[in-house]
């Protein structure tokens, strides 16, 4: 079995911004990157796993405020979630382009109110 090659720097100042606008497809883009380049570059690697992780939370968010919406949209309360998950979503794809214009300026980005699933 050979070793995967390294990534250049360059290269590098490619996959870890894209590993975050990937998030905008939802957490299926940021694990596309992770499993193409995890043995390539440790950087990349930590940036795919926090988009990953912010994508999978506001999967999550998004699911839970739904189905409280449809569980309690008989008692009007659940309108309320049911107007908020759009903008969970909204929220999710905005941090993405945010994220990705700050990685690939820093080279890192940290998502706010995040699960940290995979470390």
């Amino acid at each position: 079995m050979t070793t995967a090659t390294p990534l250049t720097a360059q290269d590098e100042k490619t996959w870890i911004p894209l590993a975050h606008y990937s998030g905008v497809l939802s957490f299926v883009g940021p694990l596309i990157v992770l499993l193409v380049q995890k043995n390539r570059s440790a950087a990349v690697e930590r940036e795919a796993k926090e988009s990953l992780n912010a994508q999978i939370t506001v999967a999550l968010a998004a699911l839970v405020l739904y189905t409280l919406g449809g569980v309690l949209a008989f008692v009007l309360v659940g309108f309320v979630f049911l107007l908020v998950a759009p903008l969970v979503q909204l929220a999710g794809v905005v941090l993405a382009i945010i994220a990705g214009v700050k990685a690939g300026q820093t080279g890192t980005f940290r998502y706010p109110l995040t699960l940290r699933l995979l470390k």
